[in-house]
């Protein structure tokens, strides 16, 4: 999600499938961040991760589509020693419109509310960390040292 007036960040090579979502109005939160780039969603299904999470690999991605895909919930996310975890999640992406939409009217705007509202399965540590051992999913990056902290 972009910002209404923000520039489109520089994409490496080979990102020519990729496209940008922007919010309508600045500052509205995550939870309609979410719902405009579940509008340009084509498939049954949609993963959500923050830009801030660098060690959300695509087989964590995967693996969670997979299970999504097997599922009768309505979102898949993965749980840890403090719960279930907001983010990532995949989602169906017409119950996840509607729920949005509802919450965002009663004036919710976090993104928690949504996933908690899709009553998601989550994921434990048994099965993720077949694909991500050191739970680097849980890493995000908030200010430089936080990169520092990750190199090798």
């Amino acid at each position: 999600m972009l910002a209404p007036d923000a520039p489109d960040p520089p994409l490496p090579a080979g990102s020519d499938r990729v496209s940008f979502a922007r919010d309508s109005v600045a500052y509205e939160g995550p939870l309609a961040g979410t719902l405009v780039g579940l509008m340009h969603v084509r498939r049954e299904n949609a993963a959500l991760a923050a830009g801030d999470m660098p060690g959300v690999s695509t087989q964590l991605i995967s693996l969670m589509a997979d299970r999504a895909g097997s599922s009768h919930r309505k979102a898949t996310v993965l749980r840890d020693a403090d719960g279930p975890r907001p983010l990532p999640a995949v989602l169906m992406v017409a119950p996840a419109l509607v729920l949005a939409r509802a919450l965002l009217a009663s004036g919710e705007r976090r993104l928690r509310a949504l996933v908690e509202g899709l009553d998601p399965e989550g994921l434990p540590e048994a099965v993720w960390s077949e694909v991500d051992a050191q739970g680097a999913w849980r890493d995000d990056v908030d200010v430089p040292g936080d990169i520092s902290r990750r190199a090798p």
